[in-house]
């Protein structure tokens, strides 16, 4: 159902309040919309993905079948066996995605909690030693 011209009105005054007073938050909110509805499905990025598994599957296969007529088919086999993993790799991953590891989250949590605002986990941890202490 759609917003009434008043509720649309309403909700751009709050996005432009929120705007003013912490641009940040605003920003880091709109990049993870925009993430979150980039780009997803692609069809040539899947088919290619196939086509360099079933070409690494056909060479590991050569590979095994003969491996005992000369010692260069073990390095065939292992480069077929890479390709099996990086053509699946490929297939299933999402065009354009950025990926954050864990130490990258961990600076910006300690960067939010750094301005003084006691986030959710540090009141915890807070009343969880005050609990051990026995306060």
């Amino acid at each position: 159902m759609p917003l009434s011209d008043h509720e649309q009105q309403l909700l751009d005054q709050l996005e432009q309040q929120l705007r003013s007073e912490d641009p940040r938050f605003a920003r880091n909110i709109s990049e993870t919309q925009a993430a979150a509805t980039g780009p997803g499905f692609s069809a040539k990025r899947f088919v290619l993905g196939i086509l360099i598994a079933l070409a690494g599957l056909a060479a590991t296969i050569l590979a095994i079948s003969l491996v005992s007529t000369s010692m260069w088919f073990i390095a065939l086999g292992v480069v077929g066996f890479g390709l099996m993993v990086v053509g699946m790799y490929w297939a299933f991953s999402r065009p354009g995605r950025t990926h954050t590891t864990q130490t990258e989250t961990k600076n910006v949590g300690s960067k939010s909690e750094s301005k003084g605002s006691a986030g959710f986990m540090s009141r915890l941890e807070d009343r969880w030693e005050k609990r051990q202490r026995g306060e």
